[in-house]
């Protein structure tokens, strides 16, 4: 369906959108399609019947269209879920945004995460694990530098692999064309994972043992601009809700991770914008509610955060050759507004169109794939 109005000239659709500003369609750089945001834990996820998880797949996959999403990175699952999920949409059995998969996550045994199966505990193990998420159709390969919040028994500012095996895993997924997302809170973490040749940083959360954002390094910072290595920073939803107290005055998280991002910002850190959703109360479709925190935590202008969410976003996935433009030769990729972003974000929260790979969706057509019409 496209847009009362539309002509053919010269062979082409014609389509009068005057009055409308139309951006490229959004990335979120890091999501766990297989995660139910309402779970806690990893108990009660992996207790989900399998039917049930890919039936509630496809459904975040829809609404995460439905939002203006139209490309993700799935950061992580145990049963190479998103891969079928992604073959299903690509094949157009399934509505959905075009996925890019990192499979298992590379972990210690233990280690955050290691209930999807991703345990190594040497080098040979290293390149085995690498290579089983290459066969199985990954683009990415995912490893865990640190601990993190939601595996009991490991702590987010922990490192978990030094250098020189994450140096390993960088070069076992070179062998087969792929780049590695580093999971790294820690300080530490994180400069292991730079100096080891990783392509992205997951949170850089600059953790230390008084919490995030309490070792900040600002010669790492220095040395990831040096090397053009872009942060993920997972601002999402959540991080709204966190401004202010009760009082309205500014909270300690709030204070700690501003500090972090625009400490990271004056340093010319390159930032990707991402959400993990899928984690507890990080729902799938609410990227803009973090787009919006993002510019508040991080002191950004409304051009940068879209940025970040297009044209950056593609160009560290490695698609800038295909979407994250609007651009002759890419992909048709984009949204239909009704008032400019760069003015107000919020526009972004109900576009008039969605356009995804060359298909049309309007308001009703979404509301049916986000469940919320018959």
């Amino acid at each position: 369906m496209t847009p009362a109005g539309t002509a053919v000239r010269d062979g082409a659709a014609s389509v009068d959108l005057s009055g409308r500003v139309i951006v490229p369609g959004l990335i979120d750089a890091h999501v766990h399609l297989e995660l139910d945001p309402e779970l806690r834990t990893p108990a009660e996820q992996l207790a989900v019947p399998l039917s049930e998880r890919r039936a509630a797949m496809a459904r975040r996959a829809r609404r995460m269209l439905a939002a203006g999403i139209t490309t993700t990175r799935d950061c992580g699952g145990g049963l190479q879920l998103e891969h079928a999920l992604r073959r299903e949409i690509e094949d157009g059995e399934r509505p959905g945004p075009r996925i890019l998969c990192c499979g298992q996550p590379i972990t210690t045994p233990g280690g955050h995460c290691h209930f999807w199966g991703g345990e190594v505990a040497t080098g040979e193990e290293i390149d085995a694990k690498v290579a089983a998420q290459i066969e199985a159709g990954s683009d990415w390969v995912k490893v865990m530098a640190t601990g993190g919040v939601f595996t009991p028994g490991t702590r987010a500012r922990d490192t978990q692999f030094d250098e020189a095996a994450l140096a390993r895993v960088v070069r076992a997924a070179a062998v087969g064309g792929r780049s590695v997302a580093a999971h790294c809170h820690g300080t530490e973490g994180i400069a292991n994972a730079v100096r080891a040749g990783v392509r992205t940083i997951e949170h850089a959360s600059f953790a230390g043992p008084d919490g995030f954002g309490t070792a900040l390094d600002g010669d790492l910072m220095r040395e990831m601009s040096d090397r053009e290595v872009w942060v993920s920073p997972t601002v999402n939803a959540g991080w709204g809700r966190r401004v202010t107290d009760e009082a309205g005055r500014p909270t300690d998280f709030h204070r700690r991770l501003s500090r972090c991002l625009r400490t990271q910002r004056e340093h010319g850190i390159r930032f990707i914008a991402s959400t993990d959703a899928g984690i507890p109360g990080v729902a799938h479709h609410d990227l803009v509610e973090g787009l919006k925190a993002f510019a508040v935590f991080a002191d950004l202008h409304p051009v940068e955060v879209l940025q970040a969410a297009t044209s950056e976003s593609a160009r560290a996935l490695g698609l800038e050759a295909e979407t994250g433009r609007i651009a002759p030769g890419l992909s048709a990729d984009f949204l239909v507004l009704e008032g400019d972003p760069l003015e107000d974000l919020s526009f972004l929260e109900d576009p008039e169109w969605v356009v995804s790979r060359g298909v049309w969706l309007d308001r009703a057509a979404r509301r049916v794939m986000a469940g919320e019409a018959p």
